[in-house]
């Protein structure tokens, strides 16, 4: 699955792009990816989950990542895109905890690199993956984005986007070396029935 946006400065979906596209994670997008995340690294680390002391668990090399990633999605589970502006790749958006039944939600999480930070690429690019989950072609009923109340740019991705504020979860997840509150956004198919997509709605603000 590839979603794409072209004409995208054109249209005042972001500021600066020609095309923005979201694509599976592949194991060959290791030394692009490397580059990218360790020159963001001062940046970004204070926002990332990291596994706190006792942890059963064990971080292991991006292939290792990419191939469980990839695994998840086969069953439905997990759609881990990379993020590419004008061909180069530029961060990810995770589509985590797809459950299906009763439920029919996931959870979303993203980062960018600081060339396009500011320019609302990573807005339009959480639009067009909310537009895809929740859209027929997935059929998801509800989505959630869950943000630290420090985290300010990512807080207005999801206000831009006019997600519903649901309140705080306390100690959700252990992000450098502590337990960090997170202010949940959500969104249901409803919702977005209403407003006829969320990539339509940037292109009208």
């Amino acid at each position: 699955m590839r979603l794409t946006e072209s004409a995208v400065t054109a249209r005042s979906l972001a500021r600066g792009p020609s095309t923005v596209s979201l694509r599976p994670v592949r194991v060959g997008d290791e030394a692009q990816w490397q580059r990218l995340r360790l020159a963001d690294d001062a940046r970004l680390t204070p926002w990332e989950a990291t596994l706190p002391p006792g942890s059963p668990d064990v971080l292991g090399s991006f292939r290792e990542y990419a191939r469980t990633q990839n695994r998840l999605a086969r069953r439905g589970e997990a759609m881990p895109f990379v993020l590419e502006v004008d061909g180069a790749l530029a961060g990810q958006v995770s589509v985590s905890s797809i459950r299906w039944g009763a439920l029919e939600c996931a959870n979303v999480g993203y980062w960018i690199g600081a060339p396009w930070e500011g320019r609302g690429v990573m807005t339009l690019a959480v639009a067009m993956v909310l537009d895809h989950l929740l859209g027929p072609q997935v059929g998801l009923h509800r989505v959630e984005i869950d943000v630290r109340p420090d985290n300010a740019r990512s807080l207005a991705v999801c206000r831009r986007l006019g997600l519903r504020e649901e309140g705080v979860q306390r100690g959700l997840m252990y992000i450098n070396g502590a337990w960090e509150d997170h202010v949940v956004f959500a969104v249901v198919a409803e919702d977005r029935v209403a407003e006829a997509g969320f990539v339509s709605r940037l292109g009208r603000m």
